[in-house]
């Protein structure tokens, strides 16, 4: 390769929206962070929603903003959280603003499904039932939003949606799919059995591009609002932020299991094909969808959310600024055998009060806590429990599948955890490797690469990000 490829890649999360400007010379990837802005769920009575228009305005301003700073833009890629989506009528235009997966209306619908039909799901998808699939919101919609459900004649997840606001098309990428509960892990399209029985219309589903093709041009419209001159391809990446993150693990040959570790830590394998078995149902393994057609079985595991919510907890209680190291100090200093939690637990799904919550939990299991929280011990018990869970579910997914694991791979935000790093390694008793915070970035450039190197594979593009980062080990201790 002569030119220098100037990519842009979209990371946008539950916490933050991210531009990132990735030049590749034909060996490495070199990143550059050009716009970082705040997202967060909008209350509106008792529904949470996501205002996309104004991360579509942020979209729009990275990408301009990256265009200032390299001077030509050869493409773009865009990932985002999974399972919250947007319904649009057959003009095309957009019914409601998305709904936050951290309603309540998804779970509701969920409670209504028995044990039975729940393990005949999972057989037609090899997705988990879980309250936070987009099915289980969509169904709930037509009891508090019937009118909007009634006009829907597509479904476009988040990064969908950006997409097709870039471009005018309208597609279903595959990653952001399967977090539906309706694509079928074994042919990875839409099953016909799985809407019949949850009564969906896969009509509402479209056309399923391929990792490393592109999607559509940039609209005129979008190219003249941002100064651009020449057209620039919007690529289809691992959208699923997960999916990305996966494909920038700096892998070898070794048989590894990951974390991708954000406001949720989803641990697993990359597969050739799904694991759907009784052993994967019983560890609550689901089959999603990963970068160029592989299979990520994994646990939907709590991540950073609970963490986030304590610093938050913390800085109004003592009215002070508390960065990591703060936190990390203060469960360091906890003398003795640290308590553990079930961090899985509904009741910290999205509580008024997390501290408050862990600690009735903490008082519930080890009566000897006093009645006062301990921040300490809070803090303590999230982390030793974080990781004694990490390497339960790392044992599940070996007894699922028939791999060994040889290392685990920690890719994403929350790889700035030491501690979280060295207590997964103890607790798994496997070396731990790190990546790079900015994992979902690195797999979404990758990705692009692909479209003007199709030759390129999956271990070549893991090699590029690999030439890109500076890793780090955790032995056990």
């Amino acid at each position: 390769m002569t030119k220098t490829l100037n990519l842009v890649a979209i990371d946008c999360g539950n916490s933050s929206c991210r531009a990132v400007l990735g030049r590749f010379d034909g060996s490495w990837i070199a990143i550059e962070s050009v716009l970082r802005e705040e997202n967060r769920m909008i209350r509106v009575g008792d529904v949470f929603y996501w205002d996309i228009l104004n991360i579509f305005h942020n979209v729009k301003r990275g990408i301009a903003e990256a265009a200032k700073r390299a001077g030509d833009i050869d493409a773009i890629g865009i990932c985002t959280w999974g399972v919250d989506f947007a319904l649009f009528d057959a003009g095309g235009g957009m019914l409601a603003n998305p709904l936050s997966y951290r309603n309540e209306i998804g779970a509701a619908q969920l409670e209504a499904v028995s044990g039975e039909r729940r393990r005949a799901l999972y057989e037609m998808t090899g997705i988990v039932c879980d309250r936070i699939n987009s099915v289980y919101m969509l169904q709930g919609m037509r009891r508090v939003m019937p009118g909007v459900v009634d006009c829907a004649r597509r479904l476009l997840m988040v990064s969908d949606i950006l997409n097709y606001f870039l471009t005018g098309i309208m597609a279903n990428e595959p990653s952001e799919l399967s977090t539906t509960q309706l694509l079928s892990a074994r042919d990875r399209q839409i099953s016909a059995e799985a809407c019949a029985d949850l009564d969906v219309d896969n009509g509402l589903f479209g056309y399923i591009p391929e990792h490393g093709s592109n999607i559509g041009f940039l609209l005129s419209s979008v190219r003249d609002e941002l100064g651009l001159a020449n057209d620039v391809p919007v690529i289809s990446v691992p959208s699923h932020d997960t999916a990305a993150a996966v494909l920038a693990v700096p892998a070898g040959n070794e048989r590894f299991a990951f974390v991708s570790s954000g406001t949720w830590s989803l641990i697993g394998v990359e597969l050739e094909e799904p694991v759907i078995n009784d052993a994967a149902y019983r560890a609550g393994l689901t089959n999603e969808v990963g970068a160029f057609n592989r299979i990520t079985l994994l646990r939907n595991h709590a991540g950073l959310y609970i963490i986030q919510r304590l610093r938050e907890e913390y800085e109004r209680e003592f009215g002070v600024g508390a960065d990591w190291d703060v936190l990390l100090g203060l469960a360091k200093a906890y003398e003795g055998e640290p308590p553990i939690f079930p961090v899985n637990h509904g009741d910290f799904f999205n509580p008024t009060h997390m501290a408050a919550t862990i600690w009735r939990h903490l008082r519930e299991r080890f009566p000897e806590q006093g009645p006062e929280p301990d921040w300490t011990a809070i803090l303590a018990a999230y982390h030793h429990s974080m990781a004694r869970s990490y390497a339960e579910v790392v044992k599940g997914i070996e007894e699922a599948s028939g791999e060994t694991i040889e290392r685990l791979h920690i890719v994403g935000g929350g790889v700035k955890n030491v501690l979280l790093n060295q207590l997964a390694a103890n607790y798994t008793g496997l070396q731990v490797m790190i990546g790079s915070p900015d994992s979902t970035s690195f797999g979404n450039l990758a990705a692009q690469v692909k479209y003007f190197e199709p030759s390129l594979g999956i271990r070549d593009l893991r090699d590029i990000v690999a030439r890109s980062i500076v890793s780090e080990t955790f032995d056990p201790q």
